[in-house]
């Protein structure tokens, strides 16, 4: 019996001693819910752009762009602490990330954070430029000297280096303003015209031929590098669509706009009808309540 406590004090004792270098070391813990997100601000982006555009979204050289992102802070609050968000911007023409100031987040906060950056001058449209979108969580000022990847908090309250991680990659192509202009025009173009589907008005199945033929003239004048010339036919492309769209809906929809008008004055003649029936019924009530009793 004396040797089964010595026993079990042993074990005891032992779990202790494993326990408590556990105890002093700080967990890690993500900063961040994961939740997060990014948008860029004043850029373009369509499906039917003019043909060799390298990449589908475009921005204007000379312009700014506007990083948008919204961080939420963990829900971890053992211990409670506070997170020094910064998010910073690096496109491949630039050397060093350009960053936000440092935003602070405390346990189930969501931090909103924008900042602009500004854009060279327009290179070739066959150009895509890339970028990255980073967040760090470092000290309350000054630099973080390198990071721990990944969305963690690295032993809290330590000498570790904080943690980083990319908030978002993409690319665009950026133009000059009539390149920026043409190309806006184009896709605006192509999207009406598409939007025509079965024209059945044959004026407006001439605006939409139109349409069409301008928008070729504005692709030729854009190979050729003649970009004035190719945003004046694109735009002339855009107003002959929604002007084949205008005649369709105005003729060819008449029948369809008097069927709805129809529609409205029967409905609203049932509701009249109804409502003087509600009415002589409600008035027939009264007249009973108040006929005196033979």
């Amino acid at each position: 019996m004396q040797r089964r406590k010595i026993v079990i004090a042993t074990l005891s004792l032992l779990l202790v001693g494993l326990a408590l270098p556990g105890a002093n070391i700080n967990k890690a813990h993500a900063f961040t819910t994961g939740n997060n997100s990014l948008i860029i601000g004043n850029t373009y982006s369509g499906p039917s752009l003019p043909p060799g555009i390298a990449s589908g979204t475009i921005v204007q050289g000379g312009s700014s762009i506007t990083v948008n992102a919204a961080i939420a802070g963990s829900l971890f609050n053992n211990p409670a602490y506070q997170r020094n968000v910064t998010v910073g911007f690096k496109g491949d023409w630039q050397l060093y990330y350009q960053n936000s100031s440092i935003t602070t987040i405390t346990t189930g906060q969501i931090a909103s954070i924008s900042f602009s950056v500004p854009i060279p001058s327009a290179s070739a449209p066959n150009t895509a430029h890339t970028y990255a979108v980073e967040v760090w969580d470092g000290p309350s000022s000054g630099f973080v000297s390198g990071c721990n990847v990944g969305d963690a908090e690295n032993n809290f309250g330590a000498s570790f280096t904080k943690s980083c991680f990319p908030l978002g990659v993409g690319s665009f192509s950026i133009l000059s303003a009539d390149q920026y202009s043409a190309a806006q025009a184009r896709n605006a173009a192509s999207l009406a015209i598409t939007a025509g589907g079965a024209l059945s008005d044959e004026t407006a199945l001439a605006q939409r031929a139109q349409a069409t033929a301008e928008r070729t003239l504005g692709d030729t004048s854009w190979s050729t590098g003649d970009y004035s010339g190719a945003k004046s036919h694109y735009q002339n492309s855009q107003n002959d669509a929604n002007a084949a769209l205008t005649t369709q809906v105005n003729i060819g929809g008449g029948s369809s706009n008097a069927g709805i008008v129809g529609v409205i004055e029967s409905g609203t003649g049932i509701l009249l009808f109804g409502l003087g029936g509600l009415l002589a019924g409600f008035g027939g009530f009264m007249y009973l309540r108040r006929k005196p009793k033979a």
